[in-house]
């Protein structure tokens, strides 16, 4: 591999990632709506997510983690889940609109929900309502990384 292509998925050696991620319902509240738990992270120090394929059913209350398992690149993450077929529009607007360290314009209605950046180590959540049955598709907003970085929450019928 040459160039850019060589960086999307070099990892260091001795490098390994020990993310955790598993996805559990937590019972029902007093509003009758069910609480799931998503988990996810960076593949280490690769532009990708493990797992890149999560579940939850359409109207649950979901709270995501994100963990940033690299050890060594220094490059910020972020987990972003939007309507499908907006992934580009999305990264196109975020390009020039964003504020320091962030890639997605505020208030876009094409997003359903993002974690904020983080660095190496570190975890961050979002919690929103579960939409409508579909595939939806989630990516790192951080320039250059959707192409590696990116996945789908499939949600299934209550």
């Amino acid at each position: 591999m040459h160039g850019r292509a060589a960086t999307r998925r070099t990892v260091l050696l001795g490098l390994g990632a020990a993310g955790t991620f598993f996805l559990s319902g937590c019972g029902e509240s007093g509003s009758n709506r069910r609480h799931v738990e998503l988990h996810i992270a960076s593949d280490g120090d690769f532009l990708a997510y493990k797992p890149d394929m999560l579940t939850c059913p359409a109207g649950a209350d979901v709270r995501l983690t994100f963990h940033h398992a690299g050890m060594i690149l220094s490059q910020k993450h972020d987990w972003v889940l939007v309507k499908p077929g907006t992934v580009q529009a999305v990264l196109n607007a975020g390009k020039d609109e964003g504020e320091e360290n962030a890639y997605l314009r505020p208030g876009d209605p094409r997003v359903i929900a993002a974690t904020p950046l983080c660095d190496k180590g570190e975890s961050v959540s979002v919690s929103f309502v579960a939409p409508e049955p579909g595939d939806y598709p989630f990516f790192c907003s951080t320039p250059g990384h959707a192409e590696d970085m990116h996945g789908i929450l499939h949600v299934t019928p209550a």
